[in-house]
C-alpha cells in the first residue's frame, strides 16, 4: 500500500518553529514547509468486491438448498419423496397437458405427463372440513365405474394420482366422509376429460 505525498503552503503559521520563517518571508514568496505523508484512502478493490459477491452467492445457494431439504424432509409432509419427485417431473414437463376441472372455477387443474402419469394442481381449493376428505376418481374410457385415484385434504398444492390417465379418461373430485369409500357417494361434478 503506497502513500500520497503532498506539499502544503500554510496561510497561518501552524506552530512556533515555523513562525520565524513565515514572518521573514516576503509576500508572494512561498514558504517551504516539511513534506507531509498522508495515508491513502482505503476503498475495497475489485478483487475484494468479487470475493464478497461470490461468498454471498454461495451463502444464498446454501440457504436455498437447506430450505428445500428441510421442507421436503419435514415430518408433517404427507407426500413421500418419490411421489414428490414424480409430481415435480409432471408439473415441470413443458409438453404436459393442462386441463382445468369443469366446475372448479380455475382452482383445480389436471396435469398429465407424456407417460400418462397425472397430478392435480390445486390453487385455493380449501381444506376439507373435519371428518371429510377429498377423493380423486378416475373413469377409464369405455367404463362407467370410477376408480379411486387418490385422497387429499386440500392443504397440499399438488396431488399425484395413483393411476395413469389414458386418453379419453375422465378425472373427477368429490368430497367424502373419512375414511374414503371405494365408490363415490355422489355424481362427479368437478371433472376433466383427457382428449
Amino acid at each position: 500500500m503506497g502513500t500520497t505525498r503532498a506539499h502544503l503552503v500554510a496561510l497561518d503559521p501552524p506552530d512556533d518553529s515555523l513562525a520565524g520563517a513565515v514572518l521573514d518571508a516576503s509576500p508572494g514568496i512561498p514558504v517551504p514547509l516539511p513534506v507531509l505523508d498522508l495515508p491513502r484512502q482505503r476503498r475495497p478493490g475489485w478483487p475484494t468486491l468479487a470475493a464478497l459477491a461470490v461468498a454471498c452467492g454461495f451463502a444464498a445457494v446454501g440457504l436455498g438448498a437447506w430450505a428445500l431439504v428441510a421442507s421436503a424432509s419435514s415430518a408433517d409432509s404427507a407426500v413421500p419423496a418419490p411421489a414428490l419427485e414424480r409430481s415435480l417431473a409432471v408439473l415441470t414437463d413443458a409438453r404436459a397437458e393442462r386441463l382445468p376441472l369443469r366446475g372448479s372455477v380455475g382452482r383445480v387443474a389436471l396435469v398429465v405427463g407424456r407417460d400418462s402419469s397425472a397430478v392435480l394442481a390445486l390453487d385455493g381449493l380449501g381444506v376439507a372440513p373435519e371428518g371429510r376428505v377429498y377423493v380423486a376418481w378416475l373413469v377409464r374410457p369405455g367404463s362407467a365405474t370410477p376408480l379411486r385415484a387418490g385422497t387429499f385434504s386440500g392443504a397440499d398444492r399438488a396431488v399425484l394420482l395413483e393411476h395413469s390417465v389414458p386418453r379419453g379418461a375422465r378425472v373427477g373430485i368429490t368430497l367424502e366422509r373419512s375414511p374414503a369409500p371405494d365408490r363415490p357417494s355422489r355424481p362427479l361434478r368437478l371433472v376433466a376429460v383427457r382428449p
